[in-house]
């Protein structure tokens, strides 16, 4: 039984990570998206990676 919780413990801090690592992105983009052009360029990459990310292609699905 406690090994059915270590591992629910995990998958929750994997699916919260995941998600974290997005939103720091994301706001990254954001605040990158007010400044000059290569800013606003970095931005841009900044949120493909934010899409690959939601598709799977740089972390597996769970």
């Amino acid at each position: 039984m406690n090994w059915l919780v270590g591992i629910g413990l995990f998958v929750l801090v994997g699916v919260c990570s995941f998600q974290g690592i997005e939103r720091h992105l994301e706001g990254k983009a954001n605040k990158l998206s007010r400044g000059n052009e290569e800013d606003r360029r970095d931005a841009a990459e900044l949120r493909d990676i934010v899409a690959k990310i939601d598709h799977g292609k740089y972390y597996p699905m769970l």
